[in-house]
């Protein structure tokens, strides 16, 4: 198995996958058959499409490691029937098991399957995910099962529930963007209005749905000077523009009277879920309205494109283990304020 970086997945892990009680066949040489898979989905979260598996494997590898995206498409009675984005990486010597470096996903299974393949699906891929665990040493490894638009828990929970995993709740924040703007804009925390209102009148805001390479360019430079440093590779910029061009993406972004880009979000979206990937604004303006703006704006393009939630991101508390920092918190209140819906995220500690 040979990967788009070069590098053979070593032989060990070759062998897990290809014992394995299930029919799979990677991602990486179908993409166009997964694609087939995830349009038949009745929910597609943002995790599950190349936009951004690409993206997270990019990101990683931009930091260091080994990287195999191992993301397989799994067939039953010889159909596509399951997509799981899946990697291992080696760093320092050290395997790990993730979804890209974000927890596990578990498979989405699409709704043809009748109840008892589903099941069967999910055992096998949990029995896979134990298998290549256990065969690289790696001892525990987490997965997480977010809001998907359905209703009770998965089988991939209960089933590692029964394997004595450990189970901790963290919290997502979600907009319902299926009432008109006019109620959406209603349950927007009070104090945000007038700051949106006041705001739309100090900036000229802008949204890019296509390939300019210019207005890119002067976000990457400000995102540049705001952290003060280089915080990522190249490529992950020019696989988000190129999400821009290909529509699984927009940026929205403002400028002052000058004509200066101060700020900006990148908004990845599906055909169900649109999700904020990254923001970045003049420091020296935080005592004005910036994000609101950009936040509103990007409700509006979501609504328009027929998108049926926003994930807006996490929602930290300070009891949770390990603590949030000071700023985590203060991000996830501010999100907060947009919020219609906050989902349980489940994380799953799995003993291999």
């Amino acid at each position: 198995m040979e990967y788009s970086h070069g590098t053979a997945l070593p032989r060990y892990l070759m062998d897990v996958i290809s014992a394995a009680n299930i029919r799979t066949e990677l991602r990486v040489g179908q993409r166009a058959q997964w694609d087939a898979a995830l349009e038949q989905l009745s929910y597609i979260p943002g995790i599950y499409t190349h936009a951004s598996i690409d993206y997270q494997l990019a990101y990683q590898q931009g930091h260091g490691g080994e990287w195999w995206d191992i993301s397989m498409i799994v067939f039953w009675d010889n159909k596509p029937s399951a997509i799981w984005p899946l990697s291992f990486s080696l760093k320092e010597g050290k395997g790990n098991l993730s979804s890209h470096g974000l927890p596990v996903v578990p498979p989405q299974v699409v709704p043809a399957c009748v109840v008892s393949s589903r099941k069967r699906i999910g055992k096998s891929c949990l029995d896979l995910a134990d298998a290549i665990a256990k065969v690289a040493e790696i001892g525990t490894w987490l997965s997480a099962e977010s809001f998907s638009e359905s209703i009770g828990l998965s089988d991939w929970h209960i089933d590692a529930m029964a394997r004595d995993a450990g189970c901790a709740v963290r919290h997502d924040l979600f907009l319902d963007l299926r009432p008109d703007m006019a109620e959406i804009k209603r349950n927007i925390r009070s104090s945000y209005k007038s700051l949106i209102t006041g705001g739309m009148r100090i900036w000229s805001v802008g949204v890019l749905e296509s390939s300019d390479q210019g207005i890119w360019e002067e976000f990457r430079q400000l995102h540049l000077k705001v952290s003060g440093r280089k915080t990522r590779s190249d490529d992950t910029w020019a696989l988000q523009l190129s999400d821009i061009e290909h529509r699984h993406a927009f940026l929205v972004y403002l400028r002052n009277s000058q004509g200066e880009m101060v700020g900006g979000g990148l908004f990845n979206f599906t055909r169900d879920e649109g999700a904020y990937a990254v923001g970045v604004y003049d420091r020296s303006l935080f005592d004005k309205p910036l994000g609101h703006v950009v936040q509103y704006r990007a409700i509006e393009e979501l609504k328009k494109r027929g998108v049926r939630w926003y994930k807006i991101g996490a929602r930290p508390f300070r009891s949770e283990t390990p603590n949030p920092t000071d700023k985590e918190v203060s991000i996830g209140e501010f999100k907060q304020g947009f919020a219609s819906h906050a989902f349980p995220q489940f994380q799953l500690m799995h003993k291999a």
